[in-house]
């Protein structure tokens, strides 16, 4: 019987725990580009590279998952990433995106083992996603965040020679756990649940 009870409030504080546990918005921006003249991307099919960044002004990196502010003016640079299958679906190597504030101070970094590229212009969407991606730096106030995700919307294609270019907008995700205080009060729950067994 005691068996059966300690394995209801393990199940009980699993589901608890799984049903806190959620995916949120770390950070985010709008795309910054007046049109196509400002491209965030270039697809080379020539060298099958993708490459990215942003280092005009405009940039407004949104913070809304994080207790620090958000970075008005901010910049990027991504590594140059290897496309290694053929579009409209190809996958991506390993890459990283690094992310300024207005004073050229490194705020956070983005590393990916591997993506995806969708590249379709006519009814779909086309976009760029990271797969085991790692947040880190000091807009996450020295927090490390494995195992998460981000995404690119590419939109405002323009062909080139080798390929095209696109601006985008970009949404990035992370698991949240609850806080100490929230386990603290689910393992309250289950010690009163297991004192009316008892009874």
């Amino acid at each position: 019987m005691r068996q059966q009870s300690f394995a209801i409030i393990a199940a009980l504080a699993a589901a608890g725990l799984a049903a806190s546990t959620h995916a949120a918005t770390i950070v985010t921006f709008a795309d910054p580009a007046m049109g196509p003249s400002e491209p965030l991307f270039e697809v080379n099919t020539s060298t099958n590279i993708l490459t990215g960044s942003w280092t005009a002004s405009g940039l407004t990196l949104q913070t809304p998952g994080l207790a620090a502010a958000d970075l008005v003016d901010a910049q990027f640079v991504m590594s140059a990433v290897a496309i290694l299958s053929p579009l409209p679906s190809a996958t991506l190597g390993p890459g990283q995106i690094d992310f300024w504030d207005s004073s050229s101070v490194l705020q956070m970094t983005i590393t990916f083992s591997g993506g995806l590229l969708s590249s379709s212009f006519g009814f779909g969407s086309s976009e760029f996603q990271g797969n085991n991606v790692t947040f880190s730096g000091p807009l996450l106030g020295g927090t490390i965040l494995t195992q998460e995700a981000f995404g690119f919307s590419f939109a405002n294609p323009s062909s080139t020679p080798s390929g095209y270019r696109a601006s985008a907008s970009f949404t990035s995700s992370a698991t949240v756990v609850p806080a100490p205080a929230g386990l603290a009060a689910l393992g309250m729950a289950c010690m009163g649940i297991a004192r009316r067994r008892r009874r």
